[in-house]
């Protein structure tokens, strides 16, 4: 006997979104991959910058306001009116950076101050990627607990020492790229700086916004919010033995020349198609 419940469990999705945003310039993306590279490793686009993880998801709400319509004729409302509509996004960003908070928190220009180097050395071989061991010229001034610097052409990393056996120098943490002898390694006697201010801005920027998720068949969604701006609510971050979290809730606003059913946001979404191809 057949069911009457009519149910595609391919419908029902769920899962985390991926939030990007870039400075509003009145451009928008067509497709998914304007935005972000649709194969591994997912790159974003030039122009594009990612928020990261995100706690408690990532929530867009839309609603509208009414006037209720009388006529003389008929006691009680005939109608109403649409007298305004909302678009928000709220979500707690989880990666607590200089450049996360610069844009929740309405933050100034973040300025950047370079490292203090010691005495610069060189490898004694060429080491791959992922490697956790170096062997250098002379271990001269590098310190356990304390920071290397190593660069190369347009590569350049900071890690830190987990300990020294003479001209031997272990890290802590892998490399994330190869480099060769021709490489120059140089401990950091201080670290770099950013440095950024917040003060009572008059205004607040606009960003257009991605949200990006993937579905339980590959297949990717995306919503675009054309124009939007950080709202006014509190801000509040506790320093405690819990995790950080950095409040992120966002208004956004209609545009000018674009249809008016689609002038806040717009999804894209790809399908899978059962239909054969040419």
């Amino acid at each position: 006997m057949g069911d009457i419940y009519k149910v595609n469990s391919d419908r029902i999705v769920g899962g985390p979104g991926r939030l990007v945003f870039k400075p509003y310039d009145g451009t928008y993306p067509d497709t998914i991959s304007d935005v972000m590279d649709t194969a591994s490793p997912y790159s974003l686009e030039d122009g594009w910058q990612d928020l990261g993880a995100t706690n408690d998801g990532i929530a867009t709400s839309r609603s509208f306001d009414t006037e209720e319509f009388e006529v003389d004729q008929v006691v009680g409302a005939v109608d109403t009116d649409i007298t305004s509509w909302e678009h928000t996004l709220e979500t707690n960003l989880a990666e607590n950076t200089v450049e996360n908070r610069k844009l929740a928190l309405i933050g100034g220009t973040i300025i950047e101050s370079s490292p203090v180097l010691g005495t610069s050395t060189s490898l004694t071989g060429d080491i791959a990627l992922n490697a956790t061991i170096l062997k250098v010229a002379s271990g001269s001034g590098f310190a356990e607990g304390g920071f290397i610097g190593i660069t190369e052409e347009s590569k350049s990393e900071t890690k830190k020492i987990a300990r020294i056996n003479g001209n031997t120098i272990y890290l802590t943490s892998p490399l994330e790229n190869a480099f060769t002898t021709t490489a120059t390694v140089s401990p950091i006697t201080e670290l770099g700086y950013k440095r950024i201010g917040y003060g009572t801005v008059q205004d607040v920027p606009f960003h257009t916004f991605a949200l990006i998720s993937q579905k339980k068949d590959g297949s990717l969604y995306m919503c675009v919010i054309r124009k939007a701006k950080v709202s006014g609510e509190d801000k509040e971050q506790t320093y405690s033995k819990e995790k950080r979290l950095l409040p992120l809730q966002l208004s956004a606003f209609p545009v000018d020349n674009v249809a008016q059913e689609e002038n806040v946001y717009y999804e894209i979404e790809q399908i899978v198609s059962t239909t054969s191809f040419p």
